[in-house]
Formats: C-alpha cells, structure tokens, sequence
C-alpha cells in the first residue's frame, strides 16, 4: 500500500534530508526536484536544496560533517564546503544555488517530502518524537539498573516517571497527549 506521494520532476518539494553517516539528525528542507529514480518501494528523488529551516548555529553543528549521496549510484559523500565559510543560512543557500551547483545536488527517499510545509512540520514532529521517545526509554531503563550507583541513578521506572512528570507536565498539558499515557508507551 502507497503511504506518500509520488511527485514530478521540476516540482517544489518538503523534505527531511538525512545523513548516511548520522540518520538521527534530520533536516528540514524546501527543495526542487531534479531527477526521480522509480522504485516500487520508495523511489528516490535528486533535488537542489532552495532553503533550509534549521538556523546557522545547528547547521554548522551538524551539516558539514554529514555523508550524503548527490546521485542515484554512487555512494554517499560530505559536502565541499566549510562551516566557518558562512555566516547565515541565507548565505549557504546561496552557494549551494550558484552556476556550479549540481555538486551539492542531494538524494532524498520520497517518503521524507511532502507537498506543503505544514505536512513537513507534521512528518518531523512525528519523526521527531519517536526518536526522542526511542532514546527516553533507553535512559529510562538504564538509570534504573539495580547495579548502577551513579548520580543519575534511579531506584526504579516508577521513580523515572515521577521525576519526569515533574518537569515535563506543563508541555503535555498543552498538547492533546496524555503523560500517564505517553509514559506507559514507553514500557
């Protein structure tokens, strides 16, 4: 069963492009669509980035250093260019539109693009709450073993979610999910 879109070559697309060598970091993009290469699974699509959501300071955290494929055979690569090189996200963006541009070209699985940027907003906090949801319950099960003594340590799960309704309850009381809830899916 499809559950994305299929879209065309020339078309403005969402994205949450992602990296070979850190596939946690997720960054949302708006790009245009140069090349499609027709999977019945997941077909992929070369875009050039047009603008970037993330601000400077995170890009240069984790941009330049990620791996990314810039055609359908070859294997992923980093970017030819240097953090201290740009000073606003304007800027890269730029460079990455000048008449040499086909070397920052990336692909992307059409399963991270959406047709709007509220559909992108939606993807990445879902995406992103799963990761943060998957690394929650691994500290939570960790700091409660019985063998660790540490200053983070934790006498039990129970414990974890006291402290964590502590903290957390006034950003669950906004949203529509329930901590109780939330807490017991992460068991």
């Amino acid at each position: 069963m499809k559950t994305h879109r299929i879209f065309n070559k020339g078309q403005n697309v969402y994205c949450l492009l992602a990296s070979h060598t850190n596939p946690n970091i997720l960054l949302p993009v708006k790009g245009k669509i140069l090349d499609s290469k027709w999977d019945p699974v997941n077909p992929l699509y070369q875009i050039r980035i047009i603008k970037f959501y993330d601000n400077m300071k995170f890009l240069k955290q984790h941009f330049f250093d990620m791996n990314f494929r810039h055609v359908f055979e070859n294997r992923a690569r980093k970017m030819i260019l240097k953090a201290d090189d740009y000073k606003t996200a304007k800027v890269l963006e730029d460079r990455l539109n000048e008449k040499d541009r086909e070397r920052f070209y990336v692909v992307i699985e059409s399963v991270m693009c959406t047709k709007t940027k509220v559909g992108l907003s939606e993807l990445f906090e879902k995406v992103q709450l799963y990761m943060i949801s998957k690394n929650l319950k691994e500290i939570r099960e960790i700091s409660a073993r019985p063998f660790f003594k540490g200053p983070l340590s934790l006498d039990s799960i129970k414990e974890f979610d006291v402290r964590y309704k502590k903290g957390w309850l006034d950003k669950f009381e906004k949203g529509d999910l329930n901590i109780d809830k939330y807490l017991d899916s992460l068991s």
